[in-house]
């Protein structure tokens, strides 16, 4: 047998398994954006969320707003004192009461987690065109579960790995390596309690932890779309 016959032989068992691996990813986050009502959220301008966050003990009432296409404001009530936080899709802002001055601008790390928090679509949804990179990895079983397990790839390098639950095909959790002062740390974001808004289902239960601790566990308790809001609620002082 000569090698033309040897290499076409090899190509047509080869391409198979590859076409075959690209179709079951895009089978699977179709299958996901189905279940989690993406269509239907992609007709969404904005998300008013509030409820409760639990954090060493207390319970710190919180007011969230998404707005297309990436602005975001944060509120949380500490003790009777406001921490403010927003982005207006370039500057990001924090007004603290009990700093002085109390508004800042952000910059590096903490703007760019604004930045992600403002997006209403997760890294899954059109993931080419925002250029990261996406590839199915080995599924992963547990007590609790089955897992399609995606690992994503920002455009600026930062790894995630979203759980996805074979029977509701729902986000269960999804996982980042941090790189705090040298030692790499692993993020945790937990996802339950989900629950069908408007035909759009919803985590109501999220729970962050780092090096295998809980840091905050959001406790949602409302959620709203198409909030009228202005623009400006999200920019900071002029002089930021």
């Amino acid at each position: 047998m000569n090698r033309i016959v040897v290499h076409l032989i090899l190509v047509l068992l080869v391409f198979p398994v590859r076409n075959s691996e690209a179709q079951t990813l895009d089978q699977i986050l179709e299958k996901h954006f189905s279940a989690s009502g993406q269509d239907r959220l992609n007709e969404i301008s904005s998300v008013k969320s509030s409820g409760k966050a639990v954090q060493m003990g207390m319970e710190l009432p919180f007011l969230q707003i998404q707005k297309r296409p990436n602005m975001m404001y944060l509120e949380l009530d500490i003790d009777g004192s406001k921490l403010i936080q927003a982005f207006d899709g370039v500057a990001g802002w924090s007004d603290e009461p009990w700093m002085d001055p109390p508004r800042r601008k952000l910059e590096g790390p903490e703007l760019a987690n604004l930045e992600q928090m403002a997006a209403i679509d997760s890294d899954l949804v059109n993931w080419r065109d925002k250029g990261h990179s996406l590839e199915l990895v080995e599924p992963e079983t547990t007590d609790h579960g089955s897992y399609y397990v995606l690992k994503l790839t920002r455009k600026e390098g930062n790894i995630y790995r979203y759980y996805i639950d074979s029977g509701t095909l729902l986000i269960h959790r999804m996982v980042i390596l941090t790189d705090m002062g040298g030692d790499m740390i692993e993020g945790e974001t937990i996802m339950t309690d989900y629950r069908e808004i408007d035909g759009i289902v919803v985590p109501f239960w999220v729970e962050m932890k780092f090096g295998g601790r809980t840091l905050m566990t959001n406790i949602i308790e409302e959620i709203e779309f198409n909030v009228q809001i202005e623009d400006s609620t999200f920019s900071g002082h002029p002089d930021l």
